[in-house]
Order: C-alpha cells, then sequence, then structure tokens
C-alpha cells in the first residue's frame, strides 16, 4: 500500500484504482471512507497518517501508562515534567568538527588529498568560515540533521570520487568528496553543492505540500 499513490494520483480512475488495490488495509484500518472527488485523496492521506501516528500507538502507549502507575512514577512525572525531561527524552549533542569526522567511515586511500581537505573544511565549518553548517553537512550526506539515539544504519561513510563536486546518498548515508587541485576550490564546491542542494530540496517539499 502506498500512501504517495493515493496523495499523488491525478484523476478520479487512478485514485479509484489505488484505493481498490488498499481495499483490505484501509478497512482494517478504519480510514475507509466514500470518495466522491479527486481531492478527497487528501482526507484519505490524512486518515491514513492519524492512524499510524497516534491510533495504531494508542494501546501500547495506554499500556506503557499503566504500568509506570505502578510504582506512581506516572504520578511523579506529571508533577515535575522538568525534573524527568533529561530522563526520558533524549536531547541530540551540538555537532563538531571531530564529532562528524568520528562519524563517517573513510572508505578510500589514506593519502587520498581530499581528505586532508575534507578535515579542514570541517574545521572551518565549526569556525564559522564557511557558507554551511555541520547540520548542512550531516542533512546533506544522511537527509538527518542531528544523530540519531540509535545511531545511522548503514553507518555513514566517505569516499573520494574524480568530480567537481560532492555527492551525498541519503540511501546510504554516504558522502562522496571531489577531487581538486586546491583546498579553496574543495571549500568553493563543497559550500555551493550543499547549500544550493538544500535550498532546492527545501523548495521542492514547500512546492509538494503546498499541493
Amino acid at each position: 500500500m502506498s500512501k504517495v499513490g493515493i496523495k499523488t494520483a491525478t484523476n478520479m480512475d487512478d485514485l479509484n484504482s489505488v484505493i481498490n488495490e488498499c481495499y483490505n488495509y484501509l478497512e482494517l484500518s478504519g480510514c475507509l471512507r466514500h470518495i466522491t472527488a479527486l481531492t478527497d485523496k487528501y482526507m484519505l492521506v490524512e486518515d491514513i497518517l492519524v492512524y499510524h501516528v497516534i491510533k495504531r500507538v494508542q494501546a501500547p502507549f495506554e499500556s506503557f501508562k499503566q504500568g509506570l502507575k505502578t510504582l506512581g512514577v506516572l504520578e511523579k512525572i506529571q508533577m515535575y515534567p522538568e525534573a524527568f525531561c533529561n530522563i526520558l527524552c533524549h536531547k541530540p549533542d551540538s555537532l563538531s568538527a571531530k564529532i562528524l569526522k568520528d562519524l563517517f567511515t573513510v572508505h578510500t586511500l589514506p593519502n587520498v588529498p581530499a581528505l586532508g581537505f575534507w578535515n579542514s573544511y570541517l574545521q572551518n565549518v565549526e569556525d564559522g568560515k564557511s557558507a554551511t553548517t555541520m547540520e548542512d553537512i550531516l542533512i546533506f550526506a544522511t537527509g538527518c540533521n542531528s544523530i540519531p539515539p540509535t545511531g545511522f544504519k548503514p553507518a555513514p561513510s566517505i569516499e573520494c570520487l574524480h568530480m567537481d563536486f560532492p555527492i551525498g546518498n541519503k540511501c546510504n548515508n554516504c558522502l562522496a568528496l571531489p577531487i581538486t587541485s586546491t583546498y579553496k576550490k574543495f571549500q568553493e564546491n563543497m559550500d555551493f553543492a550543499i547549500r544550493n542542494t538544500l535550498r532546492l530540496e527545501k523548495e521542492k517539499r514547500s512546492h509538494y505540500n503546498g499541493h
């Protein structure tokens, strides 16, 4: 079943076809509704999201709450929420040059000059001497603006390729670095590619959500 297929349907025939394919799922999840216009697809997508994000986890969540009540923990959490926030809520660590350097596994020869440029680039970003931020680099390579509590799978990696600009492969968390003759060119190409890629992705999301 594909929610994307429902949202991107451009006519009633396509929409009804997708709904028929997913009929059993929609009926079991309580999302089946009578569709009379193409715009009804947005309500259907919202129903599916509510089911997955809220309704499907309601029973396990209530069970979890009952368990906390057993020893009076839930009452204490409700009385002192700020005190329990640091214990129960994950707060991402601030990204630094060292953290990003250690995060990425190098899948290339260690004597490639681009690796030295990469280390210098991270330090310049941390020092505010770049048009990008640590978060920009992580998003470009993995799609995440912080390191998940359980880490990445697969682990982020770096490779160096004979090309002018870097490439971020979010499917396998791989960052391909360009091989340039000077550090200045390396930084210019990194800044240009990362900033423009993130800008285009943001514009694309805004356009998609607006429709």
